[in-house]
């Protein structure tokens, strides 16, 4: 979670420019994007996806950070592509200025024996398929790749292929909304420990404070930055 906080932290002065102005850089973000705690009625939370990697059903931090674009704004060879445009999406996400202050610090310190396989620099990544079994940092795979829906596990290494104290999926999808002339993009993530013991009745997610605050605002990041990917 270090590497976390400090790639967040130094998004957030990105987008604000210093003290003076991450106020305002905060209040563009949740001027632009919308940010949707779900709940276990999700589709998400249907999915063979969701079931085999929170098998237990463990409380998870939920949440849906959307954004709209006029179509005429998306680059034109991909306003009647679903699939290209949920690429696109995707490799912005990763590639651009949102995700760049993790991405050096997990190569840096978080590259042990195992992980050649990985993707580490976001020009690798603003290339890739993102086609199901792509590693990348040490903390990423793709797990599920249907074409309009990219799924990628998070939370620890893939080197850890089963059930984790600190685990997670993030769901990356574009939608074409013709009638109302919209790019609708939508980043769907959760937070949680698929290793916990199942636990009966409702009880809330373990996820800390701190981190639920900085995770409501390096998603909106994310999914900001990736805008250069899709725009003209």
């Amino acid at each position: 979670m270090g590497i976390f906080r400090i790639a967040a932290l130094a998004g957030l002065w990105g987008v604000g420019g210093g003290v003076a102005s991450l106020g305002a850089g905060m209040a563009y973000l949740a001027a632009v994007t919308s940010f949707v705690p779900l709940t276990k009625d999700d589709p998400m939370c249907k999915t063979r996806t969701w079931s085999r990697y929170n098998p237990r059903e463990n409380p998870a931090l939920k949440d849906d950070v959307i954004r709209a674009v006029p179509l005429d704004k998306i680059r034109p060879e991909l306003r009647n592509d679903e699939a290209a445009l949920t690429l696109e999406f995707c490799r912005g996400v990763w590639s651009r200025w949102g995700y760049k202050a993790q991405s050096i610090l997990q190569e840096r310190y978080d590259k042990p024996p195992g992980t050649n396989d990985n993707l580490w620099s976001t020009e690798e990544l603003a290339v890739a398929k993102f086609n199901k079994g792509l590693r990348f940092s040490n903390h990423f795979e793709v797990v599920e790749n249907s074409g309009k829906e990219i799924v990628v596990r998070c939370g620890a290494s893939p080197l850890e292929p089963g059930l984790r104290a600190s685990d997670g999926l993030v769901f990356f999808s574009a939608k074409i909304d013709t009638e109302q002339n919209l790019a609708v993009f939508h980043l769907k993530s959760a937070l949680f420990s698929s290793s916990a013991p199942k636990v009966k009745g409702p009880v809330a997610h373990a996820v800390p404070t701190p981190i639920v605050f900085l995770h409501s605002w390096y998603v909106r990041m994310l999914i900001e930055s990736a805008m250069r990917n899709v725009k003209e």
